[in-house]
């Protein structure tokens, strides 16, 4: 007996040894399992870590192209060169890795593609951005920069689309659109606007006017149970884009007249359903002469008499000794997209085919219809487009006119009128003219001097946004950002 306890006791002293042998084992396999995950794990991070390193870098890489391509950015002349940087750096100045990007800019359209690929320790990102390319030139039907726009009797701005409930579309992109630095005040009746209206102070009407579309304005005020206290609009002017998008903006469950339907706010940044203010974009006359493809209408300072003629798939200039326009001096065959600077000023009438610019240092006379070759309207195409810049005012001379494209009176004499009809094809002041008719951009610096026509429509050319002539100063913004 006492033997079998003595083996007995052997025996639980060498399971109990075992035990303890194979539980280390176990506790030693498992931290061993446990140690290989957590490097997998930690090996994850880090390549987690390094995939939103490259992203960011990708971004960087785009910001990087914005930058490059805003930097003196005109319409056909954007910086679209590749960008390498092959040791980008934090802002500590620690190395991350590389980025490579590729601008795609096809010269007739108003956007670029930038692709950007970073890599870090490895790790490669793609990155593609829809670069868009703005200007307040071409964007505005009219856009005014002024205390105070007065509007007389019978003026139409863009037209009924014959389709649409109040004859605009519902998109407010795709809208004809006006904009003013202070106020919008109609001093006359029979007012008409088919679009949107953007005004940094208020609108007020003495007579009939109605907005076909949508109001912003600077005096739009809320409270803080978003009530409106001021939407800047009054007189009798009536306001309404016809379409059921309204915000409730007081919160009570329903939209009524007192959310002001279709009047918003425009504020410095915009945000929300208000758009943000806009600085009206100043020319560079420097360019235009290091870019003149008429090298001597730019070398001393002389008047130039000018009919533009279609010719073929361009334009002919022809240039008179003077306004009579009797006796032929040069011709001049324009390239398909042409900046003309003229140092002095510049009597223009004609027919545009390609795109041109025509910029002056000092005034502009239109002496005649001015528009686009088969006495088109409207740049019809991506191949069509005009421009005419005058770094003081614009002259609409005859009695009846017609005029295509971007319009701007930079007034740098100051001047009340930078855009002035009251001058007829003499020289002798004429107040009572018949009808005009434009069909683009007005831009002026002051009071635009056209009531004297008795009969004014001003059309909206939606092309001139898009496929501008060269030339136009630009403002790049990066709107869409996708993985490919």
């Amino acid at each position: 007996m006492h033997i079998f306890k003595i083996l007995k006791s052997k025996n639980e002293k060498g399971f109990v040894l075992i035990s303890t042998y194979m539980l280390a084992a176990a506790m030693v396999i498992i931290a061993g399992a446990s140690f290989t995950k957590s490097i997998y794990e930690a090996k994850l991070v880090d390549r987690e870590f390094d995939r939103l390193q490259s992203h960011y870098v990708a971004e960087a890489g785009l910001q990087s192209a914005l930058a490059q391509m805003g930097t003196n950015a005109y319409t056909g002349f954007i910086n679209a060169n590749a960008i390498s940087i092959m040791n980008f750096q934090s802002v500590s100045g620690a190395s991350i890795g590389n980025v490579n990007v590729t601008l795609n800019y096809p010269e007739e359209a108003d956007w670029v593609i930038a692709q950007s690929v970073a890599t870090v320790n490895g790790v490669t990102r793609r990155l593609e951005g829809r670069v868009f390319l703005d200007s307040n030139l071409s964007k505005y039907l009219i856009y005014i920069n002024i205390t105070n726009l007065n509007v007389g009797n019978n003026a139409k701005f863009g037209y009924n689309d014959g389709t649409n409930p109040e004859g605009v579309p519902a998109n407010w992109k795709d809208r004809m659109a006006m904009y003013f630095t202070g106020d919008w005040s109609v001093t006359g009746s029979n007012v008409d606007v088919w679009g949107d209206l953007h005004a940094e102070g208020d609108a007020d009407a003495a007579g009939t006017t109605l907005i076909h579309g949508d109001t912003y304005m600077g005096d739009f005020a809320t409270n803080s149970s978003g009530q409106v206290t001021n939407d800047g609009v009054s007189g009798p002017i009536t306001v309404g884009d016809g379409f059921s998008d309204d915000v409730d903006r007081n919160g009570d469950g329903q939209i009524t007249s007192s959310d002001y339907a279709d009047q918003h706010d425009l504020t410095q940044v915009g945000g929300g359903d208000s758009h943000a203010e806009e600085s009206l974009t100043q020319i560079d006359h420097n360019f235009y002469e290091d870019n003149n493809n008429i090298p001597s209408f730019g070398s001393g300072t002389q008047n130039r008499y000018l009919i533009f003629q279609e010719n073929g798939d361009h334009t002919r200039m022809v240039e008179y000794s003077n306004a009579t326009f009797t006796t032929q001096v040069a011709t001049y065959e324009l390239p398909s997209s042409a900046i003309v600077y003229v140092n002095g000023d510049a009597y223009v009438k004609g027919y545009i085919k390609g795109r041109v610019s025509l910029v002056t240092s000092d005034d502009i006379f239109v002496d005649g219809d001015m528009v686009y070759a088969g006495s088109s309207p409207y740049a019809s195409d991506p191949t069509h487009s005009a421009a005419f810049l005058a770094k003081d005012k614009v002259y609409f001379r005859p009695d009846i006119l017609k005029v295509s494209g971007i319009i701007y009176g930079e007034n740098t004499s100051g001047s009340t009128n930078p855009i002035d009809a009251s001058v007829d094809l003499n020289g002798n002041t004429d107040n009572s003219k018949a009808q005009l008719r434009t069909y683009g951009n007005i831009v002026a610096n002051g009071q635009p001097n056209t009531s004297i026509y008795s009969d004014r429509i001003f059309g909206y050319d939606k092309n001139l946004k898009k496929y501008r002539p060269p030339g136009i100063p630009i403002q790049p913004t990066l709107r869409t950002v996708r993985e490919y």
